[in-house]
């Protein structure tokens, strides 16, 4: 059955057998990079904000020391952006550091801060307390200032990067460039973009600005990845090639549970030791008024009576009692009772 509301062409066609009508072949756009390719699962992503991040603290400190101020970078969020945005970046009022390199990974990183925050930074390093400033692009003078002060962060980070897989990248050019001086042509059909938090305690808070190619943060990624595998191999190999070290139980020769020979000898080193020995008459207790209102000729009342026997005490432990007596012009003890160690229990308890 034809449809009444085909044209004369579509019938004739049909009649005919041509198959001009069917839907002409999609040619798919070679300048477009699928999905699957520019995409990056959170955990990598956030692993690749974490080593440039890791690669930027540890320059951090050259900045700090420079600056006599803490110096804050953390809180990456990374996002996968076309060139088109990428461009709205660098057409705001930002300073644009490029840190081209090559070797094991070749391409080129960008750094963007604010004018008016690098204008701050290189009047701390003038001697200025970062006030008086304005939005203005740099002159020369300030681009060859903030780049000696910046410079710390990007070679620590190439370093980073370096030491992470496991082969040499190498700077070979940094150029500062303001706004209207930027024209490079963003090739890359995808680009990460990784933003920081960025303060200097009690001046600057705001954002620091990473991009770098899609291509270039995959390459990154990948070799990272290599390396920890290959370094898990290499670990468990080196384990295997270990000689096995034979494992003896230890044999203890039998302990005697008698204590014969031990008090004996070991008494005789023990002869020449010199202990205190004192007597104690007795003891009370007094507050402080009492004592502050004591002075010659005061009585004190002990808890002993007269006659009672005093105690004799060695290195301040009771071991007897006894009486007094008096010998030559001399005071001295009489032993009358010898404290066992169920007494003296007895007294610690009480």
């Amino acid at each position: 059955m034809v449809d009444a509301n085909m044209t004369q062409e579509e019938i004739d066609a049909l009649l005919s057998g041509v198959e001009s009508l069917e839907e002409p072949e999609i040619v798919p756009d070679k300048t477009l990079t699928s999905a699957k390719e520019v995409s990056l699962s959170p955990l990598e992503r956030d692993r690749i904000g974490e080593e440039i991040l890791n690669g930027l603290l540890k320059g951090a400190s050259g900045l700090k020391a420079l600056l006599n101020l803490d110096v804050t970078i953390e809180n990456p969020y990374v996002d996968i952006r076309n060139p088109n945005d990428i461009y709205k970046d660098f057409k705001q009022k930002n300073v644009i550091f490029e840190v081209k390199i090559n070797g094991a990974i070749n391409g080129e990183i960008f750094f963007l801060l604010p004018y008016l925050e690098v204008q701050k930074i290189v009047n701390i390093i003038m001697g200025g307390m970062g006030q008086d400033v304005s939005d203005e692009p740099l002159d020369s003078a300030q681009k060859s200032t903030i780049k000696d002060a910046l410079n710390p962060l990007f070679y620590s980070l190439i370093n980073h990067l370096s030491i992470q897989i496991g082969n040499t990248i190498t700077p070979i050019g940094i150029y500062i460039k303001n706004t209207d001086e930027f024209t490079d042509t963003l090739s890359e059909s995808s680009y990460l973009r990784i933003q920081y938090s960025f303060s200097i305690l009690g001046f600057i808070n705001t954002k620091l600005l990473v991009i770098l190619p899609f291509s270039l943060a995959r390459n990154v990624l990948t070799l990272i990845q290599t390396k920890e595998k290959t370094s898990k191999v290499k670990t468990q190999e080196e384990v295997e090639k270990e000689p096995s070290i034979p494992i003896k139980e230890v044999e203890f020769p039998n302990i005697s549970t008698t204590t014969q020979g031990l008090a004996t000898p070991n008494m005789e080193l023990l002869l020449d030791v010199q202990m205190n020995v004192s007597v104690e008459l007795g003891r009370t207790k007094k507050y402080i008024k009492e004592i502050l209102e004591m002075g010659e000729g005061s009585i004190i009342e002990l808890d002993k009576q007269a006659g009672e026997n005093v105690d004799v005490l060695v290195n301040g432990k009771l071991i007897a009692r006894g009486e007094v007596v008096v010998i030559d012009e001399n005071f001295g003890v009489r032993i009358t009772e010898i404290i066992s160690p169920k007494d003296k229990l007895g007294i610690k308890k009480k």
